[in-house]
């Protein structure tokens, strides 16, 4: 009977281990990991108060790493009761086939909160590879491994968050593509269809509220 159980024990064991692998999605779009709300706040559970700070602003202003940097230089493009970044085209990050533009950055309250606690810290420059090097550390710790773990993941999730949630908040791929500065064809390729849980939209959904402005 004692061996039995343990055959039994040892089967369940495997079963538990396999269904916890074949649940942990890793999520890879050019390059770059798209976590989901609830795993970006794990990631960052493991950053310093500054890296909180920066990342927190990427994320909901979902700029290039150059355009925030940019951004943090003239906080006079951030316009709080408007609720958006008026963006000048010298701000603009330089696009392989694209011409620099002017471009409004639509933020919900919480966006403007960040950008208020970003402001307020007065966060000094890190350059791509002390940002990279914090990132991955906090990636392995938290469990998600290094693999696409880089600044520029924070604006390609707020990409695949407003095109998840784009019905619910009543905009579409135009609002995104304007907001974002790139092509609507970048989000037919690799932000469509990703297939999140409920939970996951129900997440992305609460932190998107009031990104139209209301």
């Amino acid at each position: 009977m004692d061996n039995i159980l343990h055959k039994i024990r040892k089967v369940d064991i495997t079963l538990v281990s396999y269904c916890r692998h074949m649940t942990e999605r890793i999520i890879i779009r050019q390059g770059c990991r798209i976590l989901a709300p609830a795993q970006y706040l794990k990631l960052t559970s493991h950053l310093n108060e500054a890296y909180r700070l920066i990342t927190d602003a990427m994320l909901n202003t979902g700029l290039r790493t150059v355009e925030f940097w940019a951004l943090a230089e003239h906080p006079e493009w951030y316009h709080p009761s408007s609720r958006v970044i008026d963006l000048p085209k010298e701000g603009a990050a330089k696009k392989a086939k694209s011409a620099k533009k002017d471009r409004t950055i639509r933020l919900t309250a919480g966006g403007c909160k960040s950008l208020d606690a970003l402001f307020g810290a007065k966060i000094e420059y890190r350059d791509r590879d002390a940002m990279r090097k914090a990132l991955r550390r906090a990636g392995i710790a938290a469990g998600f491994g290094a693999k696409g773990i880089m600044p520029k993941m924070f604006r390609k999730m707020l990409a695949s968050w407003l095109t998840e949630c784009r019905k619910e908040l009543g905009i579409d791929t135009l609002d995104i593509t304007a907001n974002m500065g790139h092509e609507e064809k970048t989000l037919r390729d690799h932000y469509l269809g990703i297939g999140w849980s409920k939970e996951e939209h129900n997440d992305m959904l609460e932190f998107l509220r009031g990104w139209r402005g209301e």
